[in-house]
């Protein structure tokens, strides 16, 4: 008796000391769905097929029926066969099944075959795996009000859509995939802050896409594609338009190692664009590139664009005396008088018959002060916060503070007459830096809170 018992002691030790481990989707599974027989690991079918949300069903001992969305298997267990989807035939041994009552027990190697999953072996282990989808483009598209992202996989997966609980947007769990390049990223000026894919784990990727405003989504899933509509609420963006100084022939203020000051306020202007590019604000540059532009086509233009603020960026300078630094910012001197008659000289107006036109180009003007003083007064303070020198904010008449109907301010960032400032603004700092006080000011007057 006691032989008996240390017999089959040994035989059950020896059963799961010794079989190789078995990991579905790279999760090990416990002991008790698998075991070793004779040199032969033999795994628990019916378990793995209901992990894998597959139907299956024991008809009269001698019949298997397998079934998902889209597959269909039957095991003759008698004739030694299987049938996948009534086209493909697997042969089967003896040696590979073992029915004992309700339950089945198979190879990996089969359970593979039936349930077309990947196989991988290792001396230790069994890995079975469902095929990977690789994810081969994400891609969006945008009309006026409603966006469109295309995810194209090379396989079908299981997509599971999720609203974002912090942000504005949706989580996208694409299970049984993988990202070619690991990661995925792309940036948005509209409607979209940005998209992300990312492996938040081997088998599985994450897409999030971030929204500017609320948007309702359409999911459709076909073909091996994920096509998501965005419908967006409406929403009512503070138009900005930065008028980077000079250009073209006219190079403004030149260094003391000739550097030109139409480089640098381009310079500036495009890095405000880019740190501005996240927020709902619509902003429009005068000039893009190395071209003159006139002065009242510059106001001009952000009339067109119906701005809520123009900024003019310039550099000043004071050969004379090359340590003069600091920043001047400018707002509008108005008079009514005087704004009267500029506007009826520039638009060649008649003073009676065009007077409801003047009264309102000189009503709109005078309301624009107040908001004007409050951005210059933003950028100062943003300016003494960062340490930088203020020589104050004063009136003036400059043209493109003149002609502009909406809030207008002129910044001169520094003097370009100074070594140091010329040597700052060549390396780099002093455009990154100013771009960033700028940004900072824009947001405080248009009350946008600033991201993390």
């Amino acid at each position: 008796m006691k032989r008996l018992f240390l017999t089959i002691l040994l035989i059950i030790i020896g059963t799961f000391m010794f079989s190789k481990n078995v990991f579905l989707q790279w999760r090990p599974m416990e002991n008790e769905y698998y075991f070793e027989q004779n040199g032969i690991t033999y795994i628990d079918f019916k378990y793995i097929a209901h992990k894998l949300n597959r139907e299956f069903k024991i008809e009269n001992d001698s019949l298997i029926y397998l079934k998902s969305e889209k597959s269909k298997t039957f095991i003759f267990l008698n004739e030694k066969v299987a049938v996948v989807d009534q086209d493909e035939v697997i042969k089967i041994n003896d040696e590979e099944f073992i029915v004992n009552e309700n339950n089945i027990y198979t190879t990996a190697n089969i359970i593979s075959k039936l349930l077309n999953l990947e196989l991988l072996e290792s001396s230790v282990a069994y890995y079975l795996n469902i095929p990977l989808s690789n994810i081969n483009s994400i891609n969006t598209y945008f009309t006026e009000d409603t966006a469109k992202t295309e995810i194209d996989l090379s396989e079908e997966a299981i997509v599971e859509v999720y609203s974002l609980v912090n942000s504005m947007g949706y989580l996208i769990k694409i299970k049984g995939a993988e990202l070619p390049n690991s990661y995925y990223y792309k940036e948005f000026s509209s409607k979209i802050r940005y998209i992300k894919a990312y492996h938040y784990s081997q088998t599985e990727v994450w897409v999030k896409i971030l929204f500017r405003s609320k948007a309702k989504m359409k999911k459709t899933i076909k073909d091996k594609k994920i096509v998501m509509e965005f419908k967006f609420d409406e929403v009512d963006m503070p138009v900005l338009v930065i008028d980077p100084g000079h250009g073209g022939w006219d190079p403004g203020m030149i260094g003391p190692n000739s550097t030109k000051e139409k480089d640098f306020t381009l310079k500036v202007a495009k890095e405000v664009l880019n740190l501005l590019s996240e927020y709902d604000i619509d902003v429009y540059l005068t000039r893009e590139k190395d071209e003159y532009i006139g002065l009242y086509e510059r106001a001009a233009y952000s009339n067109d664009k119906n701005a809520d603020l123009f900024l003019s960026i310039h550099l000043n300078s004071f050969p004379d005396i090359p340590s003069v630094r600091g920043s001047e910012v400018y707002y509008y001197d108005f008079s009514s008088a005087k704004y009267r008659s500029l506007i009826t000289w520039k638009m060649k107006y008649d003073s009676k018959k065009d007077k409801a036109t003047i009264d309102d180009w000189v009503s709109v003007k005078k309301d624009s002060i107040k908001e004007s003083k409050k951005f210059a007064i933003e950028l100062e303070n943003n300016l003494l916060d960062k340490d930088f020198k203020s020589r104050g904010t004063k009136p003036e008449t400059y043209a493109v503070l003149s002609y502009t109907r909406s809030p207008a301010v002129l910044f001169e960032l520094e003097f370009l007459s100074n070594p140091d400032v010329e040597k700052k603004f060549l390396n780099g700092d002093y455009v990154d830096d100013f771009a960033k006080i700028i940004k900072k000011s824009i947001l405080d007057y248009f009350n946008i809170k600033e991201a993390n």
